[in-house]
């Protein structure tokens, strides 16, 4: 038999750290093991009853043929309007419209598509680090080359005009990730923050480089800092970001929709199009079920949400007041999501790095976390404090017994 030759795109990518290691902890949980999950990106909630509702009348009507690749006209639109209300610098002078809107399967899906689209081979993506573990692979797949900019907890995990300032100089930089609220960090780039960043990108080494704006967290805020939209603070700084400016969203964490794949990109026409082209070819449309849900779900209220922020940020403090009993590990305090994203540089052994000490914490506590290296922070690992208040006490002072031992 001849041996498998994969394809060079494939080279040096990895396997998402988190899906895998909630397979295994499902499967210690099967045996019959007691493991505390806290490695899940997921909300805990159920779906809106409004989206249910809509769903069981979509089924009803029949409403379960093909639809248009980029989504049907009511979800676009839908789209378009909460984007408006998040950018009304720009929206007041050149609003979004359904035809800006790709739906996609999940958000992973819609940065991937603008990665697709805009990357051609050898071309630099900075990415703000600590990351989402899955913005790196993308960037490879589609060709480009990640560079990375470090945002340390002295810092707040994000990162400064200086440094965008230098990582742009003799570079062949195209596009710049952000993500705000942050996964894993939570944190949260205020509105002159963003600014700042967007005179930089007004330089003339910043001129040609695109901005895509991960914001899928953005109803999940547990501090007092408000949300803004990247392109809403760019807007104020210059019109013109609307052209070069990718902004994504979806379902799976502002309404705790997560398996029913609802993401979206909105962005210029051009750029739109050229994505619906590639969605075309790829996947098509996405769940035509789903996507009559979304539309329900968009038009709730924001007081429908807020139980749920407060269930989070409740759930936050718990988690930090437990674990700030050992000080062995550096904490940060989110401001937005669902994650703790914790130190753990005291309590490594001599060449242990996140992985070795994560499953070192499963096996001696039965708390299972996600390593911090796939992030990009060797010393860290990840919490999610996405599960029910009982376990996740437990799940806490495990660790802190686990520490002090």
């Amino acid at each position: 038999m001849s041996q498998l030759q994969l394809s060079r795109r494939l080279e040096g990518v990895s396997e998402s750290a988190t899906l895998r290691l909630n397979a295994a902890v499902q499967a210690m949980k099967a045996q019959g093991i007691d493991v505390i999950n806290l490695t899940a990106g997921e909300p805990d909630f159920n779906v809106p009853e409004a989206a249910k509702k809509a769903t069981i009348e979509a089924v009803q009507a029949n409403r379960s043929k093909y639809t248009a690749a980029p989504g049907i006209p009511e979800l676009r639109q839908a789209i378009a309007e909460k984007t408006n209300r998040q950018q009304p610098t720009l929206s007041a002078k050149t609003p979004w419209k359904a035809t800006d809107v790709v739906v996609t399967n999940g958000g992973k899906q819609a940065l991937f598509n603008a990665f697709m689209a805009i990357l051609n081979p050898g071309d630099e993506v900075l990415i703000p680090s600590p990351y989402w573990l899955s913005y790196p692979e993308m960037v490879k797949i589609a060709g480009g080359i990640p560079k990375f900019v470090t945002a340390p907890l002295s810092q707040g995990f994000k990162i400064r005009p200086e440094q965008l300032r230098g990582a742009l100089q003799g570079s062949r930089v195209k596009m710049l990730v952000l993500n705000s609220p942050s996964n894993p960090t939570g944190a949260l780039y205020t509105r002159a923050e963003f600014q700042e960043l967007a005179r930089v990108l007004c330089s003339p080494e910043g001129q040609g480089v695109w901005v895509l704006s991960d914001e899928i967290y953005d109803r999940i805020l547990l501090g007092k800092t408000p949300f803004c939209s990247f392109l809403e603070a760019a807007a104020g700084v210059d019109p013109g970001f609307r052209e070069r400016v990718i902004t994504v969203n979806g379902m799976s964490k502002s309404a705790s929709m997560t398996g029913w794949r609802i993401g979206w990109s909105v962005a210029q026409s051009a750029l739109t199009q050229a994505m619906i082209t590639l969605q075309g070819q790829c996947t098509s449309n996405i769940n035509s079920l789903a996507q009559y849900a979304s539309v329900a779900a968009l038009g709730l209220p924001e007081s429908e949400f807020t139980a749920q922020v407060e269930s989070f940020r409740r759930r936050r403090d718990l988690c930090l007041d437990i674990l700030r009993k050992t000080g062995k590990i550096d904490l940060f305090t989110p401001e937005g999501a669902f994650y703790l994203f914790v130190g753990v540089s005291r309590c490594l052994r001599p060449g242990e790095d996140s992985y070795a000490f994560a499953e070192r914490l499963l096996e001696g506590s039965r708390v299972a976390t996600v390593p911090g290296a796939p992030f990009g922070e060797p010393e860290y690992v990840r919490l999610s404090f996405s599960i029910e208040e009982n376990a996740l006490r437990e799940g806490c002072e495990r660790i802190v017994r686990f520490l002090e031992s």
